[in-house]
């Protein structure tokens, strides 16, 4: 009886998720991807941008894991892009934050947030 209301509020959850902008942040990531793919350096990121993009389309139910390796690829992430995909992750856990409405989506955001800023050092399950 647990796990049959467990999956419906996980997909419940991912349909009100992508309402209020997990559809859009998941395009950006698919994107981004999609234009690193044609690049010698970015293909190993580009790699990671469409594991991410699955993830911001559903991230209910997953649970995120940080761990410390890869710090290199993670660094250089953060120096060039990383910084503004996070930044609005944040953008819009503030703009959560404020509604009523927006508030159970938090928590998601700032998950997003951890792995935009720091994909390489993210395991997801």
């Amino acid at each position: 009886m647990v796990w049959i209301l467990r999956k419906i509020f996980k997909i419940a959850g991912n349909f009100y998720w992508k309402i209020f902008g997990g559809i859009f942040l998941a395009s950006i990531w698919f994107v981004l991807g999609f234009i690193l793919l044609f690049t010698v350096v970015g293909f190993p990121y580009s790699m990671q941008c469409f594991r991410i993009s699955w993830l911001t389309y559903k991230p209910f139910g997953k649970n995120l894991v940080l761990i410390s390796n890869h710090r290199i690829a993670s660094f250089l992430w953060f120096v060039s892009i990383g910084w503004i995909l996070g930044s609005i992750s944040v953008l819009n856990a503030i703009l959560s934050c404020a509604t009523i409405v927006g508030f159970p989506l938090l928590g998601q955001w700032l998950k997003v947030c951890r792995l935009a800023f720091f994909p390489f050092c993210g395991v997801w399950k």
